[in-house]
């Protein structure tokens, strides 16, 4: 059997060795030229073929290309229990394009070059009635969290499968018609995909209104949970009214990070706790555009903030200190931009590189720059061009994409 898997592994990479074999004897001329490699069978093993498509890279084009083999393998790689497996063993799915909110609703960018770039038809929605609108609001697990301002309720979608759950907004967000009702976030309750076999798994939908009144802006919170069909209690805190609206992380398990951000503090929701809280930033000097900061998760998978300056940024992480007292900011690195992505100094200091999201699933942030767009892997330092986005700010939208095997 293993030689079989042998042979089976050299049907894909054969032909490459094969010809850079060719090079090198072709370079010693009394040497005689190995006769081409007998064709191999296909794996009859169903157990040992499921253990080589497993390890198929998680990308879009991957299964769908393995599934035109022939019908044994399109009825082994279209099984939902193999699916599950598939997501299970690669647990961190691709990044497929951004979801950003246009003048007709909800607009996905691809961010994959072909064969991988997934069509922005694909994750369309239907045009809304007249005078109605959907808004995105976030991204997470697989899922979309979208709002009808007019009609007062919140969309969960799910674009791999189009499948969607509406809910009316809670009672108390739906004064002055829902105005001050605009931030939120969606997460799977049990974290991964949200997607099984079909169906979606149970999730939570986090609603944020805000008050400004007398220099101070009154925030209000409110979870939905799917497994209970009910929305949970309104929680709620001031903090000053010079605030802006900053794109959250989940980190850990309970805590949601980053709604808002203002000089000196960001608003914690702890999802366990049902509290609200506020955690101090390293420095009070954070610049004002959103676009040059993010709060991230750190490697220990703690809170963390990336701040871009011109050239570099710089990764600071929440500590305990020794004694186990009070957590504190560290400075943890410092990367130099133009130097990881081969840039001309001159070139960042004319056309400096922004924020464009931050991937929490690979934990990496997307930077545009005067070359393209990039993710930077924070932890390896490792960076990939994104497809097809330059400018775009939106919200980032990753997912193991099976549809088109179904």
């Amino acid at each position: 059997m293993l030689l079989k898997f042998q042979g089976f592994a050299r049907c894909f990479i054969g032909s490459e060795r094969a010809a850079a074999s060719a090079v090198k004897i072709s370079a010693g001329p009394s040497l005689p030229v190995p006769p081409a490699p007998a064709s191999v069978p296909l794996p009859d093993n169903d157990d040992l073929l499921r253990e080589i498509l497993l390890r198929l890279p998680p990308l879009p084009s991957s299964l769908p290309r393995a599934s035109l083999v022939c019908k044994h393998w399109r009825r082994l790689v279209s099984d939902p229990g193999f699916l599950r497996r598939f997501r299970d063993h690669h647990r961190t799915p691709p990044l497929l394009g951004y979801f950003f909110s246009d003048s007709g609703g909800p607009v996905f960018t691809p961010t994959l070059a072909p064969p991988n770039c997934i069509p922005p038809e694909r994750f369309s929605l239907p045009e809304q009635p007249a005078g109605e609108r959907l808004f995105v609001l976030g991204c997470r697990h697989g899922l979309a969290l979208l709002i009808n301002r007019r009609r007062l309720h919140a969309t969960v979608w799910d674009p791999i499968t189009n499948r969607k759950f509406t809910v009316a907004y809670p009672p108390e967000f739906t004064a002055d018609n829902g105005a001050h009702c605009f931030r939120g976030a969606v997460l799977s309750s049990a974290g991964g995909d949200g997607y099984d076999g079909g169906h979606l798994r149970p999730f939570k939908v986090i609603l944020i209104s805000t008050h400004i009144n007398d220099g101070h802006a009154s925030v209000f919170m409110c979870v939905y949970e799917s497994l209970t069909g009910k929305w949970g209690n309104t929680i709620s805190t001031i903090i000053p009214s010079y605030l802006f609206n900053l794109p959250n992380v989940l980190v850990g398990n309970a805590v949601l990070c980053g709604f808002f951000l203002w000089p000196d503090g960001i608003l914690e929701l702890d999802l366990d706790r049902h509290t609200l809280g506020t955690i101090q930033t390293p420095t009070s000097s954070l610049p004002v555009d959103s676009s040059l900061f993010r709060v991230v998760r750190t490697q220990d998978r703690g809170l963390g903030l990336a701040i871009l300056s011109r050239l570099s940024i710089q990764l600071w992480g929440r500590k305990a200190d020794s004694d186990g007292g009070a957590a504190g900011w560290v400075l943890q690195k410092t990367v130099e931009v133009d130097k990881l992505l081969s840039l001309p100094p001159s070139m960042m200091a004319n056309v400096p590189a922004r924020i464009l999201g931050y991937d929490e699933d690979s934990n990496a942030v997307h930077l545009a720059t005067p070359t393209g767009a990039y993710a930077v892997q924070l932890e390896s330092m490792q960076f990939t061009e994104l497809f097809s986005v330059y400018s775009i700010s939106g919200h980032p939208y990753t997912s193991f994409y099976t549809a088109a095997i179904g």
